[in-house]
């Protein structure tokens, strides 16, 4: 909802503070309703029967609320009987974000100041398909890429424990999600000659009793091509691939 919010105000304006978005949550000719893709599906069995249109309106109200109370937006902006549903303000979600509406980036500001996405990441559908995790860290990568853009050329970035927990917040299993990013061809992997395919350390057991340090994954951000078409059938061949099936696992074991 965040990131669609942020699509929006940046198509509607090209500089200077966002401003109340002028799209409902519902009716109209374009709503959030017909923007946000989820799982809302009809309740005839509840006491009274709900749509599934209304438990849509009910996710992106939820979504709403929660995005306020974290002091990312404004709801319910203007005045009585002509409201908007939401307006957008300063990304830190600091209290004094209130004082501050969301300002769109210039087209000079830098990479390191601003991560940056296609357009197509949402027009073609990615903002959809791709998990929570996946988009996190997708997006770290892209700041780690923009921070270090020497490194990220030479050998790849990394994100160290450290930073995991401290700077990005990020727990280990959304780290994880570099797997499939991987997979649906957004990152690459840097080979390790001490790590396998899985990412394991070669002779773990050994490599620590020799007093060896475990070299973090390295990893190179694909650019924006990937994005240029439809997620559908890169997602299939990756899906329909991991995990392997019994017969590559048997193959592998022989």
């Amino acid at each position: 909802m965040y990131l669609l919010a942020v699509f929006e105000a940046q198509s509607r304006k090209r500089s200077g503070v966002a401003g109340p978005c002028p799209i409902p949550v519902s009716g109209g000719e374009i709503s959030w309703t017909d923007l946000i893709v989820s799982e809302a599906k009809q309740n005839t069995q509840a006491k009274v029967p709900v749509t599934a249109t209304q438990n849509r309106v009910r996710q992106v109200k939820s979504a709403i609320k929660r995005l306020a109370d974290e002091n990312l937006i404004l709801r319910n902006v203007g005045e009585p009987g002509n409201t908007f549903s939401l307006m957008l303000l300063h990304e830190s979600g600091s209290a004094e974000s209130e004082k501050r509406g969301y300002l769109i980036p210039e087209y000079y500001e830098g990479a390191r100041t601003v991560v940056t996405l296609p357009v197509q990441f949402f027009t073609n559908g990615w903002v959809y398909a791709l998990t929570d995790s996946e988009i996190r860290m997708y997006m770290i990568l892209k700041h780690l890429a923009a921070r270090f853009p020497d490194s990220h050329a030479l050998r790849g970035v990394y994100l160290s424990e450290r930073d995991r927990e401290w700077l990005y917040g990020i727990s280990r299993d959304v780290y994880e999600a570099h797997l499939m990013l991987a997979k649906f061809g957004l990152i690459q992997l840097v080979p390790n000659p001490l790590r396998h395919r899985d990412g394991k350390v070669v002779e773990f057991d050994n490599f620590l009793k020799k007093g060896g340090v475990i070299p973090p994954h390295r990893f190179f951000v694909m650019g924006d091509s990937p994005f240029f078409e439809s997620p559908l059938g890169k997602m299939r061949r990756a899906l329909l691939n991991y995990p392997p099936s019994r017969d590559q696992m048997m193959r592998q074991k022989s």
